[in-house]
């Protein structure tokens, strides 16, 4: 592949990875602010008007669970997420690519059975309601597959940009 067809995946990959990032950073935090609000909104109607609203639970919950999985795309863009790459650096350089690409295919395997399973879970979710909102619990499990496939995609693409830059600081050296 010519340089420039390099230089265009490259740009593509860490110009959507951004937008990921950004864009699941955002939702990450608006998730955690209504889960702030609502908890606040909770505690003032239990200790202070004496009167509990049946809603605040389930909507701190879910919006708990939307703001991890969104924050799970973003830690993973900044390279946050626990991992050990001290076994595969001290490799000799051909065996620690293939340790590399065995561990990004089994990491991408994973993250897309779940994201296959997830999916599934939260199809039978239609067919049930949540208690407190009435909402169908399809829409809090949807938290889930959407969380699972932005993180295969993320992942995707950060390897794609990590894998780009690595090579072109080899030749430049």
């Amino acid at each position: 592949m010519s340089k420039t067809g390099q230089s265009i995946i490259f740009t593509v990959s860490k110009n959507l990875s951004n937008l990921i990032k950004h864009l699941s950073l955002g939702l990450a935090g608006v998730f955690l602010l209504i889960n702030v609000v609502d908890v606040l909104i909770s505690i003032f109607f239990r200790y202070f008007l004496r009167s509990s609203l049946i809603w605040t639970e389930e909507v701190a919950r879910y919006t708990l669970i939307y703001a991890v999985m969104f924050g799970a795309t973003a830690a993973l863009s900044y390279g946050e997420h626990v991992h050990i790459s001290v076994f595969a650096r001290r490799l000799p350089a051909p065996l620690g690519r293939l340790v590399r690409w065995i561990r990004n295919a089994l990491i991408t395997g994973i993250l897309l059975l779940m994201t296959y399973l997830s999916v599934q879970y939260a199809k039978g979710g239609w067919r049930s309601r949540t208690l407190a909102l009435g909402i169908p619990r399809a829409i809090p499990l949807m938290a889930l597959p959407i969380g699972m496939a932005l993180l295969v995609i993320q992942y995707v693409l950060v390897e794609i940009t990590r894998a780009y830059s690595q090579r072109n600081e080899e030749e430049s050296s």
